[in-house]
């Protein structure tokens, strides 16, 4: 069986429910303890079902002191007209969930479904995912009996009604409309303010900067000027410094090579006396000394030692010479009188 698909659906996410989605997410965030003061709670008088009248913050059992006229006003309900309910639910949307208890209340109502009342408490973390939410159940007819009883104390119109205990429940149908118009106005106003002081903070950490804003751009457009006027003189310096660096570069190739006067005068001072040097040859910065020398080897690691040269190798294998004691040998290195190399 094949199912209409939405017109809105984007891999199984339904795009028209995103509004929902973030609403009720919002909702849920007002709970917050960051974002409680965003929801004031008014006072409220509450005539309990002993006809006792107190003041409480606010959907709660919460005392407080209030000065003034108290406009909110609650009557509980004596629990003998009262069915609780607790249901333990998955996690569900606003609208979800308050439509999951609608049906719950429907299906276990004693009552005619023109004389059924309910209400729900915020559901609170059960197992795992779930939530477990606390429903009461009562006739209209039964709470309108009772609240005839009490017109002695002149209730106002639009009062609640709530289902009384640790966590009150207001009940739908009465007065809940005035009480959540009140709260949404109240709790409008208070974004209003805090967004008008976020503005105000706003504006008065910009001005600094606004104005810092201008000074950079003055001194910037005095630095193109600056600059315009002084571009000859800008120009002759870098003409001036690309030369130097030229002349330094040259001096640097030119050092690199080896110079045959000064490596002869080195040779001849670090050379031992039993060495008897037959070739001296100078290609660039390649030097390469041919010879007879008692101890080929040493002469080699003695080469290498000097910080001047470097890549000190013999190109060719040493031989002894016929009825002597030393060595026909050949060495190859580089003269680097670089800072590096020296």
């Amino acid at each position: 069986m094949s199912s209409q698909k939405s017109q809105y659906d984007l891999f199984g996410l339904d795009l028209a429910q995103v509004g929902h989605f973030f609403r009720d997410g919002w909702a849920e965030a007002a709970g917050w303890p960051v974002f409680r003061w965003f929801n004031p709670q008014p006072p409220v008088r509450v005539i309990d079902a002993e006809g006792r009248s107190t003041i409480r913050l606010g959907l709660s059992t919460t005392p407080v002191k209030a000065k003034g006229h108290v406009a909110r006003v609650a009557v509980e309900l004596p629990e003998d007209l009262l069915l609780r309910r607790s249901l333990t639910l998955p996690r569900l949307s606003g609208g979800d969930l308050e439509a999951a208890v609608a049906l719950d209340a429907r299906g276990a109502s004693p009552f005619a479904e023109g004389d059924l009342v309910w209400g729900f408490a915020p559901p609170r973390p059960g197992e795992g995912d779930a939530l477990v939410v606390e429903s009461v159940l009562s006739s209209r007819s039964l709470v309108e009996q009772h609240l005839r009883g009490l017109s002695e104390l002149a209730l106002p119109p639009g009062h609640e009604v709530w289902a009384g205990g640790a966590r009150p429940i207001q009940i739908r149908g009465f007065g809940e409309a005035d009480g959540n118009g009140g709260a949404s106005l109240a709790r409008w106003g208070t974004i209003f303010l805090a967004l008008l002081a976020v503005g105000l903070i706003a504006v008065i950490a910009l001005t600094p900067l606004l104005q810092l804003r201008a000074q950079v751009l003055d001194a910037m457009e005095r630095h193109q000027k600056l600059v315009k006027s002084s571009s000859p003189q800008v120009n002759l310096r870098a003409d001036l410094m690309k030369f130097n660096a030229g002349l330094e570069k040259v001096d640097e190739i030119v050092g690199a090579y080896a110079n045959p006067l000064q490596t002869l005068d080195e040779l001849s001072k670090l050379l031992p006396d039993d060495v008897l040097v037959n070739t001296l040859e100078f290609k660039g910065s390649t030097v390469r000394v041919t010879g007879q020398a008692a101890n080929a080897a040493r002469l080699l690691d003695l080469l290498a030692s000097q910080p001047a040269y470097r890549d000190v190798k013999a190109p060719a294998a040493t031989t002894r010479v016929q009825g002597s004691a030393k060595e026909y040998f050949t060495i190859e290195f580089k003269v680097d009188r670089t800072e590096k190399g020296a």
